[in-house]
């Protein structure tokens, strides 16, 4: 157990817990962690602090005037870091974003060599993350500096369905031949949904459309005509920059599909072999080939599309160097226009967290090789002509793994990058999610706030409450805030 005490300040309810929280898993992610508030503290000049750790105090100190959340962070990193012996990839960021700050301070004017100097001074990353972060930023930067965000949205379009659950998998997703029945009401209930979104924004610019899920090309090809059918017929289809849709099993994909979505002005899509190993292909329970990925891939360029991207995960179970070298070569010998390198995170809603905790599991030893192949991967990309334009990082969660490097980073030939994937991961742009277990991003250009609006989850739950998920984006859109 890890507990911290800290000042109660009035009006700042749970001030820096979160980061604390976050701080404290990412070195010691199998414990417990909580953060006490001192009512009896919120007197005292500076900010007092303690920690301990199994009872033991580790962390006592008062900081002076002027701190804040980085110099709060920095005192429990040092500590934490003079315990184990070693510090984090990430130094002490938290959250989520990485290129967040150094984009930040792009805008404000600072010079690289500056930009780097805070990511190291104050927030204590080691070189190998400052160049990716500085990278990422950079290329963020250059893509949307010209893109007017005030009058600009973007729509994301969910499918629920898969042909198969994947091991690791913890969205809300449905194998679609037991749903296939349900999926034409599905379709009925998200055609209203799109009507909404296109009277709602119907003065302002859509940038970009994201069909994501699941997979949308497990629907059938009947059912993939009806879902292209209701965006072309009632949205400005033809006014966005970009329209994605995730045809990411090659079992789900036809040539008839493809047809479908280039007929409709589908301008990306994602084949994602995850790894090119037929045995780890299997054990995920991905239901498709190796030889199947290098068709559905081959098709997609015979039926023109000119921007495929594919995913990869490192750390998957029983791969070593040698696999996942492996699977690049295959996949540089496609030729593909973006690589996406996910990290394996285990998570608790997964089936391999599960069986996982079923074999008493706990470090995973995939997990000591991920730094290896994440660097690895950035170094093989860049020399195939490849750039890293985005990136997030994973959230560790209390036993689930001893690896704090869990970032995803997307890297794309020039012009080939996925706009929509800025907008939602640095917040630029609104983002209207459509359809179930679809999370809405309201953001307010100027304000730096941005406020959720959610869907629910369950697929018969949305076809039922349809009408309140609309009436959600109405209260949310409709009210000055």
């Amino acid at each position: 157990m890890i507990q911290f005490e800290i000042k109660k300040r009035p009006g700042k309810p749970g001030e820096f817990s979160y980061d604390l929280k976050a701080l404290a898993l990412d070195f010691y992610p199998a414990k417990e962690c909580r953060v006490l508030e001192r009512e009896d503290w919120s007197e005292e000049k500076g900010y007092p602090l303690t920690c301990t750790m199994d009872g033991e105090e580790i962390l006592s100190v008062t900081l002076p005037e002027g701190y804040n959340k980085n110099t709060v962070k920095a005192a429990v990193y040092d500590v934490f870091k003079k315990k184990t012996g070693r510090g984090l990839v990430w130094g002490i960021l938290t959250g989520i974003r990485p290129a967040k700050i150094p984009l930040r301070l792009i805008w404000k004017g600072y010079s690289r060599e500056q930009i780097e100097a805070v990511l190291r001074d104050e927030y204590k990353l080691p070189e190998n993350k400052i160049q990716l972060a500085v990278d990422v930023a950079k290329k963020e930067s250059l893509l949307t500096d010209s893109i007017s965000h005030q009058n600009g949205y973007n729509l994301y379009i969910g499918i629920p369905f898969c042909p198969s659950i994947c091991q690791y998998c913890s969205f809300s997703s449905y194998p679609y031949e037991k749903y296939k029945k349900v999926a034409w009401n599905y379709l009925d209930a998200l055609e209203k949904e799109i009507l909404y979104a296109a009277e709602q924004f119907q003065d302002q610019e859509l940038h970009t459309i994201y069909v994501g899920g699941g997979t949308p090309t497990s629907l059938d090809a009947e059912q993939l005509q009806r879902l292209m059918d209701m965006i072309t017929e009632h949205l400005p289809v033809q006014d966005a920059v970009e329209f994605t849709v995730e045809a990411g099993r090659p079992d789900s994909i036809s040539r008839e599909k493809l047809e479908i979505m280039k007929a409709a002005g589908v301008t990306r899509i994602s084949i994602n072999p995850q790894t090119m190993k037929q045995k780890t292909l299997d054990l995920l329970g991905r239901k498709h080939t190796v030889a199947q990925v290098k068709e559905a891939f081959a098709m997609a360029r015979a039926a023109g599309f000119d921007n495929i991207n594919m995913d990869l995960i490192v750390g998957l179970e029983g791969e070593d160097e040698v696999d996942f070298l492996n699977t690049m070569n295959q996949v540089m010998d496609m030729d593909p226009d973006s690589v996406t390198v996910h990290t394996l995170v285990v998570k608790r809603a997964s089936r391999m967290r599960r069986e996982q905790l079923e074999q008493g599991m706990d470090i995973r030893p995939e997990d000591s090789i991920i730094p290896i192949l994440q660097n690895n991967s950035r170094e093989y990309l860049q020399e195939h002509g490849y750039f890293p334009y985005y990136m997030y990082r994973q959230k560790n969660k209390a036993g689930t793994s001893r690896n704090t490097n869990q970032e995803n980073v997307a890297y794309a030939k020039p012009g080939k990058e996925c706009l929509y994937n800025i907008f939602i991961m640095e917040e630029l742009e609104t983002i209207v999610a459509l359809g179930s277990g679809g999370s809405t991003k309201q953001v307010f250009p100027g304000e730096e706030r941005m406020e959720r609006i959610e869907n629910v989850k369950g697929v018969a739950e949305y076809i039922d409450r349809i009408d309140e998920m609309i009436q959600r984006k109405k209260d949310a859109f409709s009210t000055e805030k």
